[in-house]
């Protein structure tokens, strides 16, 4: 579980982006409100890319505070997509096994087993030759691959091809199998993947609407 506990951030001195947040997320969640309202501030808080704030956050009963980088088991899928532009997709989707001290032909079996699941026709690229939702497809599979506790999809589904929809859906729908998931979205959205996640309102900083 992940809980915020009077947490309050500011990026700048006048300004409260998130004001005392009071949350525990233990389910499938769907944060909804734009950046300004604080949404892609609670997942950069909870992955350590903001470290500066007010309160205390608990990663499954540890303080985030002392809890130390490679303790941190999750994946965070930036709204765009920050690849290896000059690697290919195998490349780029072996990166977090390889790190991890997974060998190489043991990672081609589980990466070839999603590619052909899912149909992944561009598999064989390299990165800079894919259009920008083929590379936030090349992302989220990266995430899956990895399996971690936590998936954090910041705004993920935002200029994403209409025609890559249905493929990202397939893709987090897997993901839920093995992660849970804490996504942002501006609005409530109605893609079908998000149907049974708990929502989750802000509005300027502040919690408005919880399911739980």
């Amino acid at each position: 579980m992940i809980e915020f506990r009077h947490v309050y951030l500011k990026y700048i001195k006048d300004f409260y982006t998130l004001y005392d947040i009071n949350l525990s997320i233990n389910e499938n969640s769907l944060l909804i409100g734009q950046c300004s309202d604080g949404t892609n501030s609670i997942l950069r808080l909870i992955s350590k890319i903001d470290k500066k704030y007010e309160g205390n956050i608990f990663f499954d009963d540890l303080n985030l505070k002392v809890l130390k980088d490679k303790d941190l088991d999750i994946a965070y899928v930036s709204e765009k997509p920050y690849l290896f532009k000059s690697k290919s997709v195998f490349e780029n989707l072996y990166y977090p096994l390889k790190i991890r001290k997974v060998k190489q032909n043991e990672a081609k079996i589980i990466i070839d087993s999603y590619i052909n699941k899912f149909k992944i026709n561009f598999a064989l690229n390299k990165i800079k030759n894919l259009t920008y939702s083929q590379q936030k497809i090349v992302t989220l599979l990266r995430a899956l691959i990895r399996k971690p506790k936590y998936v954090l999809l910041e705004h993920y589904f935002k200029d994403l091809d209409e025609n890559q929809i249905s493929l990202a859906e397939n893709i987090i729908n897997e993901m839920k199998q093995h992660s849970t998931i804490i996504a942002c979205e501006d609005l409530d959205t109605n893609i079908s993947c998000f149907n049974d996640f708990r929502r989750i309102k802000l509005e300027n900083g502040s919690l408005i609407h919880s399911d739980k």
